[in-house]
């Protein structure tokens, strides 16, 4: 039912779709290139792995797979210098975790637990490091 009504979504509002991704585009983009630059990443295997994972998470699941641990991991190697082998370990560790959530129906309970304020902490306290890091 939920798949189906996704598809409903996709088909009756394709514009808001297209540039919702755009936008997830704008930041990750900038967030990668930084990374690159810092030598945290290589850009061409990074937007390789990124691609072929949210392609069979969307199949898996019949829902494209928001890039926000992506931006996390690379706002967090930004911020705290991580070494590429740092944040290849955190790509996997995020990616099993998030599989595993997901394949067993956890990522539910695990809504439930953690209150959205949480959430919004965490996202707060890596935008402002961002800025700390820019102004330095």
């Amino acid at each position: 039912r939920r798949a189906h009504q996704f598809r409903m979504e996709i088909g009756t509002r394709p514009l808001l779709e297209i540039s919702g991704m755009a936008g997830d585009l704008g930041t990750l983009l900038p967030l990668l290139l930084a990374c690159a630059d810092a030598g945290a990443v290589r850009p061409a295997a990074a937007l390789l792995w990124m691609g072929v994972f949210n392609v069979v998470s969307s199949i898996a699941w019949d829902l494209p797979m928001p890039v926000q641990p992506m931006k996390t991991i690379a706002a967090a190697a930004i911020v705290e210098g991580l070494s590429a082998g740092e944040v290849q370990a955190a790509g996997v560790f995020a990616g099993a975790a998030t599989w595993f959530l997901g394949a067993t129906g956890l990522i539910d309970a695990l809504h439930r637990l953690v209150p959205n304020s949480v959430v919004s902490g965490v996202q707060l306290g890596l935008g402002l490091s961002m800025v700390r890091k820019a102004v330095e």
